[in-house]
């Protein structure tokens, strides 16, 4: 999620502030108490020298703290992640789409430290971090800027669940963070409990809807409910959304239930031209009542387990769960 653009004051003031305040090195304690409410989990008992772990990372193995005192979380879910598991970042980046971190975190105390394209170096040396968490999108070149201030985690790329469990082994809550998404799961499966039908999550875009894989977060937890798939979100591989459809293909998208999701003031007033469409209004969901507006942010963005449980709400709201 990170950008490409660095200029050269900032690479200096990178490496030479790094090696001057040697943030390199690792603290050994201070997160806050897990919310799952467990110790610092097993991983932590797992303690290289100097009290350290390694983890396996898109760059290579990375030694971490043994115990973060002071994170920074770049991208929606890296700080989602570390504040479910009692962390507050000292740094974080603006969401996409918006300005400032995602509204559903209420991380406005968090210093913005990156936009979404690109790090502020001067400032993430400023929040003196001794683990950064990152997006797997990270470039190489960024990746080594912000590994000269603080141990840097970048996921390799794959399911959701799997960056997640990255991100949990490095701030020592492994165990904690599987814990909250087995409990969601079975949350997920009991709304949908005596339900079926097709359910399909959409963005709204100025251009038009865009269709989400079935893979990302919200695809997954729907599925754990018994809804069933189409093939225009089953079928885009690796990529996280369909191409944007206009209102003559939105039949594609045809499903029971429809989760309507915008990011901005823009595909709002897009989305609000489209429901006064015949192609729009031909929907079966829009007959049936089963056209739910959720938030973008949460549902098409993040994929953290404070944006998975909002989602789980979602639904369980969306199936009369009760």
């Amino acid at each position: 999620m990170l950008g490409t653009r660095f200029t050269k004051t900032l690479l200096g003031a990178a490496v030479v502030g790094a090696l001057s305040l040697g943030l390199t090195a690792c603290g050994s304690s201070g997160s806050k108490d897990s919310a799952g409410g467990g110790s610092a989990s097993s991983s932590a008992a797992k303690d290289g020298k100097d009290g350290k772990r390694g983890i396996e990372t898109a760059f290579g193995r990375v030694e971490v703290p043994a115990e973060a005192k002071r994170v920074v979380a770049l991208g929606d879910t890296a700080l989602d992640t570390a504040l479910s598991l009692g962390f507050t970042p000292v740094g974080t980046s603006s969401s996409r789409g918006g300005t400032t971190a995602p509204a559903y975190l209420k991380a406005e105390g968090i210093p913005l430290v990156a936009t979404v394209k690109e790090p502020n170096i001067e400032a993430i040396l400023k929040a003196n971090p001794d683990l950064i968490l990152t997006s797997s999108s990270v470039e190489k070149s960024q990746y080594e800027q912000l590994a000269a201030v603080a141990p840097t985690v970048v996921p390799k790329s794959g399911d959701w669940r799997s960056v997640l469990g990255v991100y949990g082994d490095a701030l020592g809550h492994k165990d904690d963070l599987t814990a909250k998404l087995d409990a969601l799961d079975k949350r997920a499966a009991k709304a949908g409990e005596g339900r079926s039908g097709s359910a399909v999550v959409m963005r709204w875009m100025p251009s038009g809807p865009i269709v989400m894989n079935t893979t990302n977060m919200p695809g997954e937890l729907l599925k754990k409910a018994g809804a069933a798939t189409l093939p225009i979100a089953d079928d885009l591989g690796a990529q996280p959304h369909s191409d944007p459809l206009s209102l003559e293909n939105l039949g594609k998208a045809d499903a029971d239930r429809v989760f309507v999701a915008t990011l901005n003031a823009e595909g709002e007033k897009a989305l609000e031209t489209a429901r006064s469409q015949p192609a729009f209004t031909r929907l079966k969901a829009v007959g049936a009542g089963q056209v739910a507006g959720v938030d973008g942010q949460v549902w098409s963005s993040s994929s953290g387990p404070i944006a998975a449980e909002k989602v789980v709400e979602d639904i369980e709201k969306a199936f009369g769960a009760k």
